[in-house]
């Protein structure tokens, strides 16, 4: 049926006396049976793609990708949809040890707990072969105090105009740290501490879209180029 007309023929229905709890109750009943439908269609999908990554070696994952997806690369998020790969990047994950090349994530790791991010670099680790690659964007702690310092109108107006609601620079600082359920805000000494600590070697600040590794380069979607300064960027290594 056109999903236009359910809408309409649900509203007229509506308007008789004594049906509102009825229709609704039947309403909801249909939409649990889509979404549950919907979900085992996810959940029978990427068990397929396990089966078929099983052995590979030079996998690039996209963690927490969202809307950002990146040709050649399996976008991965808790959110799944048409596109993502489901998982929480926080539990152990279903890939094989060693399976992949490169791991990428952006605006992702701020969203999570000191614990969860350790736990996440965990997995990360056991799942990149040796010598593989990984990359985390996030806001920069650096990047925000100077924004704050500077107190520029034209940032300010910047932040506005993508949407975030911002009456004064301070408004701008607390965003970052409270909004869109973020968790934990890095600078490089932090985040570096963090990869040495799951196990991770070579770690280095880079700039956006730029990177020593040529494999590393041109993958950053997320930031306009008038907010990067706001931006950290750091690649590390697993050890050969």
């Amino acid at each position: 049926m056109d999903s236009g007309v359910v809408p309409a023929l649900k509203q007229r229905v509506l308007e008789v006396p004594g049906t509102r709890r009825v229709v609704e109750g039947v309403y909801g009943q249909l939409h649990r049976r889509r979404q549950r439908r919907w979900t085992r269609e996810i959940e029978e999908r990427d068990r397929r793609t396990v089966q078929a990554l099983a052995g590979r070696r030079d996998l690039r994952l996209n963690v927490g990708s969202s809307g950002n997806h990146l040709d050649g690369w399996l976008s991965i998020d808790i959110r799944p949809d048409e596109q993502c790969f489901g998982m929480d990047a926080t539990q152990p994950w279903p890939f094989e040890s060693a399976s992949a090349e490169l791991i990428n994530s952006e605006h992702f790791i701020e969203h999570l707990t000191l614990d969860e991010a350790r736990r996440y670099l965990a997995e990360a680790h056991r799942v990149l072969r040796p010598g593989g690659l990984i990359r985390t964007t996030t806001p920069n702690l650096g990047g925000l105090i100077e924004l704050f310092t500077a107190a520029d109108p034209h940032m300010l107006e910047v932040h506005r105009s993508h949407g975030y609601e911002a009456a004064t620079h301070g408004d701008m600082f607390n965003n970052y740290f409270y909004s869109w359920e973020h968790r934990h805000i890095y600078d490089y000494e932090s985040l570096a501490v963090l990869l040495r600590a799951a196990g991770f070697v070579d770690v280095r600040e880079a700039t956006f879209g730029e990177s020593t590794h040529e494999l590393l380069r041109g993958i950053d979607r997320h930031d306009p180029e008038e907010l990067r300064r706001s931006v950290l960027c750091v690649d590390a290594v697993k050890p050969a």
